[in-house]
C-alpha cells in the first residue's frame, strides 16, 4: 500500500503535468499569433560608462518518486521545491576606462535546495588587476545498501528462539550501506593577478575546503559493528606568485604554496539495538553478521531465555578519535620560451615537505572479543609522518625543418615518506559480557591503568591462544620511498599537408623502496601467560625460560615480559627495493584525405622487467584510433575505437586484463530551427587473477588448489567482466520563433560477471542493472524579455537478475522517478 507521503507526492506531480500540459497548449497558441515576431536580443542597457545586462530564472521543481529513496537520492538527489535556476549580472565598460573596473562578471545557480550551489565573480580592470572568485557548495550522499554489506540475501535467517522477537529477523537485514556517507563540502577559490599586462606580474590567492557530516563506517574484530563518524576537514592553501617577462618570447614563473591540512573526525559505536539484551538488561550491540552457519556473532547467538549469549562478540561502546595536523610548503620555478625560433622550450621544478601529526589520538573498545575474550581496550600515542616530494618536467622541440621535429620530454619525481606511531596499548580480558575486567586505577608510579602497583594482585584474566598482551608499549616505523624517471623522445615528420607521422620510444624507470620496523615492550599476564610473541618454543615441552622466544623473560609471578631483541631481525622486514624498468614504442600516423575528413591512429607498446603490485602490466598494448568527418556545414560526424590490453601472465598471478571502447556521435544542423545530436558508446572490460581465499562457502566458477606456501588457504583464478552500453539523443526545433522544444535521453545498459567466492550468492548489483534519463521541455519567450520554460526529466534504475539469483528482496535499489520543472526568466 502506498503511503500517505507518496501519495501526496503523485498527486502534487499530478497537478504539475496537468498545469503543464495547459501552459503547453496556452504557449503554442500564443506562438502561432506571434509568429512573425522576432524574440528579443539580450542587448543589455547602457547607464553611465557601462552597458549592464541582467538575467534571473527562478521556477519550482515537483517530484513523483516509487522505489529506493536512498538510490535515488545517491544517484540523482533533485528534490522538490522553489529554486533559484539561475542568476547573472554582467557590466562592460564602454570606453575601457572605468573607474573600479572594466569588467564584472556574476553568476549562481542551485540555491533553494539544490545540492550544487555555485557562485562565481569575475571581476577586472585593464593593466591593473584581474580578480575570480568562487564559492561551491556540494552535498555528498551516498547510500548503496550493497556497499561494504554482506548481509542482502533472498531469505531471512533465524533471530532467536519462538516468543523473542521476530521469528525471521528481516529487520537485521540492513537496508543502508555500512559505509552511508552524507557530508557538506563548502569550496572556496580567491585569485588576484595584479598588473596582468606588465613585464612583472604578481599574484595571490587563497582557497578553503571543508567537508563536514555524517558518515558510517565498520571494524571487524569478531563481528561487524556499525560505527558512527562525524566528519569534520578543512584544508587552507596560500598562494603567491610572481611572473618575469625580461625576455622576449619568454615566461619566468616562481610560485611559493602554503597547504595546511586539519582533520577532526571522530568514530563512535552509538547503535544499541533494543532486541539485544543481556540478561542483566543491558542492552548491547551485536554488529550485523548473523549468520548461524559461521557462528556469527557466536554459536548460540540467543539463549532459551531468550537473552544474549554471553560469550558473544559484542561491543557496549566503542570511541576513536586524533587531531590531524598537516602542513606542507611547496616551492614552484617554471619557465616557457620560444626566444630560438627553432627551439619551444619549458621548464618546471618544484620542492615540497611537509609535516603531520596526530594529536590526542585515543581508540577506546568496551565489549567483549569471543576470539580473544578482550574485554576492553584503550590505546593511545603520538604519530608522526613527514612527505618530502621534489618532481621536475623539462620539455623541447627542435624544429629542425619545416616538416621535420625532434621532441623531448624528461620527468623526475622523487618522494619519501617516513612516518611513525608510539603507541600504548592497554588490554583487559574476561570470559563474558557479565564479568568485568580487572582494571588498575592509575598512579604517578604506574601511569598507565592497566600497569598494576607494586605488590596487586594481578589476579587470573581468562586468556585464550589469541590473546594480545596485557600491556604493550609499541614503536612503529615505516618508510616508502620512490625515485622515478621518464623520458620520451619522438619525431614528428609531415610528408605532406594530407598526412604526417611520429615515432617515439619511452624509457621508465622506478624504484620503490619500503621498510617497516617495530619495536615491542609487552607484559603477559596469567593465566596462559605463554602466548603472542612468548608463545612457548615447543608447546609439548613445560612452561620454562629455556622454552621461551629470544627476548622473552618469565618472571617470579608467572608473568611473561618481551623485548624486542637489538637486532630487530625477527620483527623487522628489512629494507625491500623493488626496481621496475619500462620500454615503451610509440607510433603515430593522421592523414586528411580531403579537407572534410581527417583519421589518426596512435599506438603504444610497453614492456616491464618487473611490477610492484599484482594488478601491474608486466606488458601493455594500447592501441588508438579517431576520426572527424564534416560533409557539410550543418552535419558533423565522429568516431573513436580505444583498445588496451595488459598481462602479468606469471606463475602463481596469471594477470590479464583488457579495456575496449568503441564510440560514436553526430550532429546534425541542417537549419536554425532543427538541430539533433546523438552518440553510442561500447565499453568492454575484462580481468583475471589468481587469488588466495578462506571462506566456509563452497567456492564456485573454476576448479581451486592449494594456495603456495600458505597452509590452509585456496588459489582460484578469480575472474571479472563488465559489457556496457551508453547512448545519447539531444532534439532542440524552434517552429516558430517564439517557441522552441527540447527533447532527448541518455541511456545506460550493463552487464557482467564476478567471481564472489567468500558470498557466492551475493547479488551483482550494478554489474547487471540499466539506468534511463529521457527528459524534454519547451522555451517560450512569451513576451519581451521574459520567457517562460517547463522541463520533464524521467530518472529510472533498475538492477537485473543474475545466474538464476534475484537481486536483494530486502534492500532493493530500483527507482523511479518524474521531475517537473517549470521557471520564468528575466533577461535585458
Amino acid at each position: 500500500m502506498p503511503n500517505a507521503n507518496s501519495t501526496r507526492r503523485a498527486a502534487f506531480a499530478g497537478r504539475a503535468i496537468r498545469l503543464l500540459s495547459v501552459a503547453f497548449y496556452v504557449m503554442v497558441a500564443i506562438s502561432i499569433a506571434h509568429a512573425q515576431q522576432q524574440p528579443d536580443e539580450q542587448t543589455g542597457i547602457d547607464q553611465g560608462n557601462y552597458n549592464i545586462k541582467q538575467s534571473i530564472e527562478f521556477g519550482g521543481r515537483f517530484t513523483s518518486i516509487s522505489g529506493d529513496q536512498q538510490a535515488y537520492d545517491t544517484f540523482v538527489n533533485l528534490q522538490e521545491g522553489p529554486r533559484l535556476l539561475g542568476f547573472t549580472t554582467e557590466m562592460n565598460s564602454l570606453n575601457h576606462h572605468g573607474t573600479l573596473f572594466d569588467r564584472l562578471y556574476f553568476s549562481n545557480f542551485g540555491y533553494g535546495g539544490d545540492p550544487i550551489d555555485v557562485s562565481r565573480l569575475r571581476i577586472s580592470k585593464n593593466s591593473w588587476y584581474n580578480f575570480d572568485a568562487l564559492f561551491r557548495k556540494d552535498e555528498n550522499f551516498w547510500d548503496y545498501s550493497l556497499q561494504a554489506n554482506p548481509l542482502n540475501r533472498t531469505t531471512p535467517f533465524a533471530n532467536g528462539p519462538a516468543g523473542f522477537g521476530p521469528p525471521a529477523c528481516t529487520s537485521c537485514v540492513l537496508t543502508t550501506s555500512p559505509h552511508l556517507f552524507n557530508t557538506r563540502r563548502k569550496l572556496g577559490g580567491y585569485n588576484l593577478l595584479m598588473l596582468p599586462q606588465s613585464r612583472i606580474r604578481f599574484r595571490l590567492g587563497y582557497s578553503r575546503n571543508i567537508v563536514e557530516g555524517p558518515g558510517l563506517s565498520s571494524i571487524h574484530q569478531g563481528t561487524e559493528q556499525m560505527l558512527f563518524e562525524d566528519y569534520k576537514t578543512t584544508v587552507n592553501m596560500y598562494r603567491f606568485g610572481v611572473d618575469f617577462k625580461v625576455l622576449p618570447r619568454t615566461n619566468i614563473s616562481y610560485d611559493q604554496i602554503w597547504t595546511y591540512f586539519k582533520g577532526d573526525t571522530g568514530t563512535t559505536d552509538p547503535f544499541q539495538n533494543p532486541l539485544f539484551r543481556l540478561s542483566n538488561g543491558t542492552t548491547v550491540d551485536l554488529g550485523y553478521s548473523f549468520n548461524a552457519a559461521a557462528n556469527q556473532p557466536c554459536g548460540g547467538t540467543f539463549l532459551a531465555t531468550g537473552f544474549v549469549n554471553p560469550t558473544c562478540s559484542a561491543y557496549f561502546s566503542y570511541l576513536n578519535h586524533g587531531r590531524t595536523r598537516t602542513n606542507t610548503p611547496t616551492e614552484q620555478l617554471s619557465l616557457q620560451s620560444n626566444y630560438w625560433k627553432a627551439w619551444d622550450l619549458s621548464a618546471r621544478v618544484s620542492y615540497s615537505g611537509g609535516d603531520s601529526d596526530v594529536f590526542g589520538y585515543n581508540e577506546a573498545i568496551f565489549g567483549r572479543e569471543s576470539r580473544t575474550n578482550l574485554r576492553n581496550d584503550n590505546r593511545t600515542g603520538p604519530i608522526h609522518n613527514r612527505r618530502v616530494a621534489a618532481n621536475a618536467d623539462l620539455g623541447a622541440t627542435w624544429h629542425i625543418t619545416d616538416k621535420l621535429s625532434f621532441l623531448d620530454s624528461f620527468h623526475y619525481l622523487n618522494w619519501h615518506d617516513p612516518g611513525e606511531f608510539d603507541a600504548g596499548d592497554c588490554e583487559f580480558f574476561s570470559p563474558n559480557l557479565l564479568t568485568a575486567a580487572n582494571v588498575f586505577t592509575p598512579t604517578a608510579a604506574t601511569p598507565l591503568a592497566c600497569a598494576a602497583p607494586a605488590g596487586a594482585n594481578l589476579g587470573t584474566p581468562i586468556h585464550s591462544s589469541s590473546s594480545l598482551a596485557d600491556i604493550s608499549v609499541i614503536v612503529d616505523s615505516n618508510f616508502l620511498k620512490q625515485d622515478e624517471k621518464t623520458n620520451l623522445a619522438e619525431f614528428e615528420y609531415q610528408f605532406s599537408r594530407k598526412l604526417g607521422a611520429r615515432l617515439g620510444f619511452r624509457y621508465r624507470h622506478r624504484a620503490i623502496d619500503d621498510n617497516f620496523f617495530e619495536t615491542k615492550n609487552e607484559i603477559y599476564f596469567p593465566n596462559l601467560a605463554a602466548r603472542g610473541d612468548c608463545a612457548r618454543v615447543n608447546p609439548a615441552q613445560p612452561l620454562t625460560q629455556g622454552n621461551l622466544p629470544a627476548g622473552c623473560t618469565l618472571n617470579g609471578d608467572g608473568s611473561i615480559s618481551f623485548l624486542t631483541p637489538p637486532s630487530g631481525t625477527t620483527f623487522g622486514a628489512g629494507l625491500g627495493q623493488t626496481l621496475i624498468n619500462e620500454y615503451a614504442g610509440v607510433f603515430g600516423l593522421w592523414a586528411r584525405p580531403t579537407t572534410k575528413w581527417r583519421i589518426s591512429f596512435d599506438t603504444e607498446l610497453m614492456s616491464a622487467d618487473n611490477v610492484f603490485t599484482r594488478i601491474s602490466p608486466r606488458e601493455s598494448q594500447e592501441y588508438r584510433v579517431r576520426s572527424t568527418y564534416k560533409p557539410t556545414a550543418w552535419l558533423n560526424v565522429n568516431g573513436s575505437i580505444t583498445i588496451w590490453e595488459g598481462r602479468d601472465n606469471v606463475e602463481n598471478v596469471n594477470n590479464l586484463q583488457h579495456n575496449r571502447v568503441y564510440g560514436f556521435s553526430a550532429m546534425f544542423q541542417p537549419t536554425e530551427k532543427y538541430g539533433f545530436e546523438l552518440g553510442y558508446d561500447y565499453n568492454d572490460v575484462f580481468s583475471q587473477i589468481l587469488i588466495c581465499f578462506t571462506s566456509s562457502a563452497v567456492p564456485v566458477g573454476p576448479a581451486t588448489v592449494n594456495c603456495p606456501g600458505v597452509t590452509g588457504l585456496q588459489q582460484q583464478l578469480s575472474t571479472y567482466t563488465n559489457t556496457s552500453n551508453y547512448g545519447y539523443f539531444d532534439f532542440t526545433a524552434t517552429p516558430v520563433h517564439r517557441l522552441t522544444l527540447h527533447a532527448g535521453a541518455n541511456l545506460t545498459g550493463t552487464s557482467g560477471t564476478a567471481l564472489l567466492v567468500i558470498t557466492p550468492t551475493v547479488p551483482s548489483g550494478p554489474l547487471n542493472s540499466k539506468w534511463l534519463h529521457p527528459f524534454g521541455g519547451v522555451d517560450y519567450h512569451f513576451a519581451k524579455d521574459w520567457t517562460a520554460k517547463a522541463y520533464w526529466d524521467y530518472y529510472g534504475y533498475h538492477e537485473d537478475p543474475t545466474l538464476g539469483l534475484v537481486q536483494d528482496i530486502f534492500a532493493p535499489r530500483n527507482f523511479r522517478a518524474n521531475l517537473v520543472t517549470l521557471s520564468l526568466r528575466y533577461a535585458f
